[in-house]
């Protein structure tokens, strides 16, 4: 099955679904230009600069993001927002979808030819005033997913009805279809976190991975292993085909008090598929889905994963 197929089978509006075609046609161009510049050799000599954010923008960054818009612009979207822009592009229509995105996690792995990726999440309007309408919740989300540019370019979406995997066939340009209804094992012995960060953790995140790292002789009674890559989309990827726990909690640093990724275009997006496929999605305390959006650039704890695990942290 290919994803216009899939597409067709599982959602019945059209303005959702060429939007969705639309991102697809934004990935492949943005993963044949990564190609193109890792075999160039040129993205690190480049002049690198900042977002609205504060951090470092890659010319990848930049060109990604573009080639988003571009993409956007020619489908049924009223406006988007994403991290390489200051707050959302109007595109002054009467569209009644919203789209955020991630143009390109984990660049600052590029040099070192890592998985990146695009994450993305689709909304409706809903006859609100933009501001408003970038201001809902995550669970009013019709679609989400992110593109993951690595040894194959592959994509987990979802439209709410279970999250899917496709992989692109590079010779046709099409994504094809590898797992229709991805499901997350409840149950895990992998964790990943920055442990680099240790010195900044509250209490309750060093307990659970304290606990975590006594193994069969500790509170646990079992062994764990760690995984980190240090791009969202390729632990992410690990996560929903073979389960675990992700954790990037608020920490001491003032910067990242309320925590590191952004709520509107990485942790919205990911929680809906993470739960679309068994598992389950915190800031700490709540669901991710119903945390409350003050600006599209929010900051937000994020904690998934297999769903034993997640609570098992929540209560610890």
């Amino acid at each position: 099955m290919f994803l216009n197929d899939y597409l067709s089978k599982n959602c019945k509006e059209k303005d959702l679904i060429l939007v969705l075609k639309n991102l697809a046609k934004a990935a492949i161009q943005i993963s044949k230009t990564i190609k193109k510049v890792k075999k160039n050799g040129t993205e690190s000599v480049i002049f690198k600069t900042k977002n609205s954010d504060g951090d470092i923008q890659k010319p990848l960054d930049i060109l990604s993001d573009e080639i988003l818009v571009n993409f956007m612009k020619m489908s049924p979207v009223s406006a988007y927002a994403s991290e390489e822009q200051e707050g959302y592009l109007n595109f002054k229509n009467k569209n009644n979808l919203i789209v955020f995105a991630d143009p390109l996690d984990g660049s600052s792995n590029i040099d070192v030819n890592v998985s990146i990726g695009t994450i993305f999440s689709i909304m409706s309007k809903n006859n609100l005033p933009l501001d408003s309408a970038f201001s809902q919740e995550g669970k009013k989300q019709k679609s989400s997913g992110f593109f993951v540019y690595g040894p194959q370019t592959t994509l987990f979406i979802t439209v709410g009805k279970g999250t899917a995997l496709f992989a692109l066939d590079e010779s046709n340009e099409i994504f094809t279809l590898i797992d229709e209804k991805i499901i997350i094992p409840k149950t895990t012995s992998e964790f990943a976190i920055n442990s680099a960060y240790k010195r900044f953790w509250d209490p309750r995140t060093s307990k659970y991975i304290q606990n975590c790292q006594e193994g069969d002789e500790g509170p646990r009674k079992k062994n764990f292993g760690m995984r980190w890559v240090g791009s969202l989309v390729a632990d992410a990827s690990r996560i929903l085909i073979r389960g675990g726990i992700f954790l990037y909690p608020a920490d001491r640093r003032i910067k990242y008090k309320e925590g590191r990724l952004r709520l509107t275009y990485e942790a919205n997006p990911v929680a809906f598929l993470v739960e679309q496929a068994g598992g389950k999605a915190i800031n700490g305390e709540d669901n991710i889905l119903n945390v409350k959006v003050n600006n599209v650039h929010q900051r937000s704890p994020l904690i998934f994963g297999s769903s034993e695990e997640v609570l098992e942290f929540k209560n610890s």
